[in-house]
């Protein structure tokens, strides 16, 4: 078998920018929030090989304390995968929750930014 016959799996976790999501979440009056949200959940589900539970869905979002106790295992789940990577960095459930939402919504941009981090910690591994 040569080279040139073996593909490549696709990324697991789609890099994408933070700052341009949150551009398209203000364009698009927060629909693409909901869009994203269930993006990232999907790819954590795929990473860590959990099943995404209630919280982890679009809908939990539109649920005044359930969408923060959603962020809040968002942010774990996310903090998890990244730590199991080997690497120091950490997610704190309390900027995305509390601080970050108060902050012109930042808290996707905060979580985005660490998802790309997960992306490239799996595209480290992968290619060593």
């Amino acid at each position: 078998m040569t080279s040139q016959s073996i593909t490549q799996a696709p990324p697991v976790i789609e890099k994408r920018s933070p700052w341009g999501g949150w551009w398209l979440i203000l364009i698009t009056l927060g629909i693409y929030y909901f869009v994203w949200y269930q993006k990232i959940n999907r790819e954590l589900a795929t990473v860590t090989g959990k099943p995404q539970d209630g919280w982890a869905q679009w809908w939990s979002q539109i649920i005044p304390f359930y969408g923060l106790v959603g962020l809040h295992h968002t942010a774990v789940r996310l903090g998890d995968a990244i730590q199991s990577r080997g690497s120091a960095d950490k997610v704190s459930p309390g900027i995305a929750w509390f601080w970050a939402p108060i902050w012109f919504g930042s808290h996707q941009r905060y979580l985005q930014r660490r998802m790309n981090l997960l992306g490239n910690l799996i595209a480290s591994r992968a290619t060593a």
